[in-house]
């Protein structure tokens, strides 16, 4: 065997070996690509349960959310505070999410859900107030510019404070 052909081999082998760590290289990055959503979904399905749970587990505070998204103007100085901060909480994990649905790390799943919530609890008679009375200011552009053209574009998917009304007397 000549060095040609030594050294054409070895060319060979060197790229086989260069393919087979691309290969390698690519798996791994989608292993970590479906663990960075697994755990974005995790952190929204955890992140609103504690917000939904501070509600659901307190009368007081249902009764807060509910008669601030439907009439703000109804609440004492105190509640519309809580309301204020239960929307405000809503709306950094929504900033959050918007985030990682831009970056493709959050599943068109996952994110159909956050929109929803968006149109539904920002296009709220509460929702809007608050953001129109300096809740906006608190994010950024981009982010600002988003909720705008969700409250201003859509209907909202549905109507908390409608869900919770008696309908055991029709």
């Amino acid at each position: 065997m000549n060095w040609e052909a030594v050294g054409a081999a070895g060319e060979l082998l060197g790229s086989l070996l260069v393919l087979a760590t691309l290969i390698y290289l690519s798996i791994q990055t989608r292993s970590i690509n479906k663990q960075a959503k697994a755990e974005a979904r995790y952190a929204f399905v955890e992140s609103v349960g504690a917000i939904n749970m501070s509600v659901a587990q307190n009368s007081r505070n249902a009764s807060v959310w509910r008669r601030g998204l439907e009439a703000i103007d109804e609440l004492t100085e105190d509640e519309r505070m809580q309301f204020f901060m239960f929307i405000g909480q809503y709306a950094n994990l929504w900033s959050v999410m918007h985030q990682l649905h831009l970056d493709r790390v959050l599943p068109e799943t996952q994110w159909v859900i956050v929109r929803n919530d968006i149109r539904s609890i920002m296009g709220s008679t509460g929702g809007r107030y608050f953001w129109s009375h300096g809740g906006a200011s608190a994010f950024d552009e981009e982010f600002a510019d988003f909720i705008n053209r969700e409250i201003t574009d859509y209907a909202p998917s549905y109507d908390m404070a409608r869900l919770a009304e008696d309908k055991t007397t029709e």
